[in-house]
């Protein structure tokens, strides 16, 4: 029975590491079109190293970029810009601070955002 157990968890094991390993090497960024890295290329460095989830999320900006007004395409860039020089501790921070507005009313953090963005 013990045996049996220890197989299972095993198996287990295995199949978490697989899944980690087969996310991990997803959309290396040798994969993305030409136009998709031109758009994402302040993510270059980074592109290996994120998550799925991240990759998914910019590549469904890469696609509505070429749709966006020019301001809004220059305020991308210059996001990408700015997240690409932050150190991975000061990364660390900024998704901490994400989190927290997150948990605020919708109301607050229209106005936050307002005053962000000069409005």
């Amino acid at each position: 029975m013990a045996g049996y157990r220890l197989i299972t968890l095993f198996g287990i094991f295995f199949f978490f590491i697989s899944e980690v390993l087969a996310d991990s090497h997803q959309l290396d960024w040798k994969d993305l079109t030409n136009q998709q890295q031109e758009i994402l290329g302040p993510l270059t460095e980074d592109w290996n190293v994120m998550k799925l989830e991240r990759k998914k999320k910019w590549l469904g900006i890469a696609k509505r970029y070429p749709k966006m007004s020019l301001k809004e395409q220059h305020r991308i860039q210059s996001q990408m810009q700015s997240w690409h020089a932050l150190t991975s501790e000061q990364r660390k921070q900024v998704r901490e601070i994400y989190k927290k507005m997150e948990q605020l009313p919708a109301q607050k953090r229209q106005e936050i955002k307002q005053r962000w963005h000069g409005n």
